[in-house]
């Protein structure tokens, strides 16, 4: 994981190249980092970055939000949402044991919802639509009509089924399409990775290669004392750690849950994932035990960027790390 979160990498740049000006007034001339790179070419790079970085927000934020939210809008944004799916599978069970009597075979065997989030969907539905068969057959067995939970009939919900089977196809081509492909390559040409892993031609090597070069120039000079830096303060990689888990849930929320380090008030937390940033107010009730914090709004790729917390001054205390095995809690 990086050091320098997607919102800050493009100030970053800007304060070197700002810098860099001032350098090249201060020397009466041009400042070569390397062979053939100096400031024009790290101003260039720069813009080759920050058009990818558009690039993949408008791919967020338009093809795969508007797609995430028309999967919600059949499913439902919640149970309590009468048009979705998922508000009449919750009055299936009952309406089974009114159709059929509390002592047919069909009644015990109703499928459990179980965990609603965007990855079980689909079998969700495969097991109420061929629950959902069965039911209607023994009912045309007594003469009875088919059962419906108002106007919502099993046609409806096999329509609604293949239209949330439609989308998480589009939903999941987008993201192992396009995404993954851009992200690796700003990653490669950005350079925020541990050093052996690091192109020589990136961002962060030319920027780390023009800290060097001023400080060898103009050695205990103003212009080497404010060198702008890098790496934000708290960066390095012994931070304590802070524990966490997720899990996206219906409506674009993500539910996210923390073992509890025992901290102050006044701490933030917060969660950047692409060049989106939120902050919550840490609670600093319970250390040791675990804490639950929504986040609204957030789509996460594959995994989470990052979870930090920081404090008063937005220094970097904690670093989240992702614990898959750690149970949410109900």
């Amino acid at each position: 994981m990086g050091r320098i979160v997607e919102a800050q990498r493009i100030p970053t740049v800007d304060a070197i190249l700002g810098h860099y000006t001032e350098a090249e007034l201060v020397n009466g001339g041009p400042i070569l980092i390397a062979v053939g790179v100096g400031r024009p070419q790290l101003f260039a790079k720069r813009n080759l970055y920050h058009t990818m970085q558009d690039e993949l927000v408008s791919l967020t934020e338009t093809q795969l939000r508007g797609l995430i939210e028309e999967r919600a809008a059949v499913w439902g944004n919640s149970s309590d949402d009468e048009a979705g799916v998922w508000f009449h599978l919750r009055l299936y069970k009952p309406m089974v044991r009114l159709r059929l009597g509390a002592r047919h075979p069909l009644n015990k065997t109703v499928p459990n919802l179980g965990e609603v989030q965007p990855g079980t969907l689909g079998s969700i539905c495969h097991r109420f639509e061929d629950h959902w068969t069965r039911v209607n057959a023994a009912l045309v067995a007594l003469a009875q009509a088919p059962l419906t939970l108002g106007a919502f009939t099993l046609a409806v919900f096999q329509a609604a089924h293949a239209t949330l089977e439609a989308k998480n196809t589009a939903i999941e081509a987008l993201v192992e399409g396009s995404r993954p492909l851009t992200r690796a390559e700003m990653e490669r040409l950005y350079g925020d990775v541990a050093e052996e892993d690091r192109e020589e031609d990136s961002l962060v090597a030319w920027m780390l290669g023009y800290d060097i070069t001023i400080q060898t120039m103009f050695p205990g000079q103003p212009i080497a004392i404010s060198l702008p830096r890098v790496f934000p303060a708290g960066s390095p990689a012994n931070l304590p750690t802070l524990r966490f888990n997720w899990v996206a849930q219906a409506g674009g929320v993500v539910k996210l849950w923390i073992e509890t380090p025992n901290l102050p008030a006044g701490v933030l937390l917060v969660l950047s994932e692409g060049v989106v940033e939120l902050t919550q107010a840490f609670n600093p009730a319970n250390p040791g035990g675990t804490q639950t914090y929504f986040w609204n709004g957030v789509t996460i790729i594959d995994e989470l960027d990052e979870l930090e917390l920081r404090d008063a001054d937005g220094t970097t205390i904690a670093r989240g790390v992702r614990d898959s095995s750690f149970a949410e809690p109900v």
